[in-house]
């Protein structure tokens, strides 16, 4: 008996492990079969996928944020090229006004040099006054606050007048037919010589 006891256990050792074989067999085949590592490549790939396609909508978002903020940048910059160009066009007709408006400087003839008490004039040389003849020429304006402006006195007063009034540069250029750059030249040469 102990013989066949010991023949009955390793009959059913035998028979429990060729299941176990043959259940392992069937797995690992159904694991390498090819539609099971198809099906988990394709999951794999879709996942990649989905994960590329978050990651280039991402990218396109921060692009076109990019691109809008390069483009109000562009405008800005822009809109000050413009306005600069106008203060440009400003400055430049205030100076050309200025330049009109301010009288060219005269320039005072030097007095000849005084000869002095030693030296000796010829005997037949003629003596003149050089205190007469080297006067001003009162005809000739001198260049003094009074002249400085080639506006005529009419239309500066005028000018000071609405201005002092409180009406706007624009209105006060249309009435005494002039430019506001000009107007505002008059008022701040006037304004400032007090």
């Amino acid at each position: 008996m102990y013989i066949t006891s010991i023949m009955v256990s390793i009959g059913t050792s035998i028979i429990i492990a060729g299941i176990v074989y043959i259940l392992l067999v069937k797995r690992i085949n159904k694991e390498k079969s090819s539609t099971a590592i198809t099906e988990q490549v394709r999951n794999e790939i879709d996942r990649m996928v989905v994960d590329l396609n978050q990651t280039a909508d991402r990218n396109i978002g921060l692009i076109e944020q990019q691109l809008k903020s390069l483009n109000e940048m562009i405008q800005e910059a822009d809109h000050r090229i413009s306005l600069l160009q106008k203060h440009s066009e400003k400055l430049n007709k205030s100076t050309d006004t200025y330049n009109q408006i301010r009288p060219a400087q005269i320039v005072k003839p030097k007095a000849p040099p005084v000869p002095e008490a030693s030296e000796v004039s010829p005997p037949n040389a003629r003596t003149v006054d050089i205190s007469t003849e080297m006067q001003p020429d009162s005809s000739l304006p001198e260049n003094d606050d009074s002249h400085q402006d080639t506006v005529t006195p009419p239309k500066r007063e005028r000018v000071i007048e609405l201005y002092r009034q409180g009406i706007s540069l624009d209105v006060i250029a249309s009435r005494v037919d002039s430019t506001v750059a000009e107007v505002e030249l008059i008022i701040s040469m006037t304004e400032g010589r007090r």
